[in-house]
This record gives C-alpha cells, structure tokens and sequence, in this order.
C-alpha cells in the first residue's frame, strides 16, 4: 500500500493525458488515470484521491456530470478538483463553485500546473494552490462564473 498521495488525472485527450501522468509520476505521487468521467467515477468508488485533474469536456460523462455525481456520491469527500478547460467561461459557468478549488485553462504551463498539484497534495490545504501559482494560471471558480 502507498504512502504517496493518490491524483487522478482524468482527460480524454491521450497526449494531454500521457503529458501529465509522465510529469506527475516524477514526484511522490501514485497517479492513476481515466479517460472519461464514467470511468473516473468507477475509480473514484475504490480510492480517495488528494487531487483530481478533471477535463471539462469529455464522452461518456462530461467534467460537469462528473462533478454532480462524486458529489452526491461522497459529499464529505476532502480531495480537491481542478477542472482543466480550453472553453469559454459560456462553458464554465456550468460548473458550480462549490464543486471545485479552481480552474486551470488550457493551454497550461506543465510545471507550474505539477507545482500547484504537489502543494495541495501534500498539504492536503486547498487555499495554498492559490499562492502557489500565479493568476494566469489558476482563477477560482468563483471568479470563472459570470456576473
């Protein structure tokens, strides 16, 4: 059984999805990976991951879906999710605040992106994410919904 904190990387894209879990597998982490919300929420059932990397638009269970049912299925749950989107905030603002510690817009810079994951997973702090990247990076989902 690992020590390392657990981060699911869930992107439909394999390019995008084989550049993060190489960058994350370089630190402390045990990284697992799905490539659509379905089968991220199946992983979800079996683990609890310190960080989830969510891709907003994906087949078979979009990031919005998903978001809706982990929450219902474990509304206690502590692991903090970023949603990764190249979309407008049209796009975001489906994404309720509440579900989410931010989001990271696509194109993003790799090791800025590893940098936030490493802070929050092994401080298990959501709010040290925020200071840990600069804002063109990361903006909170807050700031993401339209007024």
């Amino acid at each position: 059984m690992s020590l390392s904190p657990k981060i699911l990387v869930v992107e439909d894209d394999d390019a995008i999805r084989t550049l993060l879990i190489a960058a994350l597998r370089r630190e402390p982490f045990e990284v697992h990976a799905a490539v659509n919300g379905a089968e991220a929420l199946e992983l979800t059932r079996v683990s609890e991951y310190a960080v989830i990397l969510l891709d907003l638009m994906m087949p078979a269970l979009n990031g919005v879906e998903f978001l809706q049912a982990f929450h219902e299925a474990a509304p206690e749950s502590r692991t903090v999710i970023f949603v990764m989107t190249a979309f407008d905030d049209v796009m975001v603002r489906h994404v309720a605040p509440n579900l989410v510690h931010g989001i990271v817009r696509k194109p993003f810079d790799v090791p800025q992106l590893v940098s936030m994951v490493r802070e929050v997973a092994l401080t298990r702090l959501p709010q040290t994410a925020e200071r840990a990247v600069g804002p063109e990076l990361i903006e909170s989902a807050d700031e993401a919904q339209p007024n």
